[in-house]
């Protein structure tokens, strides 16, 4: 169940952050929700390697914070990419 949880909350956390993103990266569409429920559900095996029972508070606030910190990793790498791409000239050498 907790990963089932873990799923949505990635799901969502990526769909907010592709539509902060998508000027910047194409790839956003289908990169961000996943990053965000591989960033949830990391949290989710965390926490039961830790030994958090049951499902509370602290495993969802560790899933959003994880889910969000993936999605703002490739938000950082899209405008570190982009910012690469419109520094190179595009002139044919004139």
């Amino acid at each position: 169940m907790n990963f089932v949880i873990a799923v949505v909350i990635g799901v969502v956390v990526g769909a907010i952050g592709y539509f902060v993103i998508r000027e910047k990266d194409r790839n956003a569409i289908w990169l961000a929700p996943l990053l965000g429920v591989v960033g949830a559900v990391l949290a989710s095996i965390v926490a039961s390697v830790v030994g958090d029972p049951g499902y509370g508070f602290k495993e969802a606030t560790l899933q959003v914070v994880l889910a969000v910190a993936a999605v703002g990793a490739l938000a950082f790498l899209a405008t570190r990419r982009g910012a690469g791409q419109h520094s190179q000239p595009t002139g044919t050498g004139q």
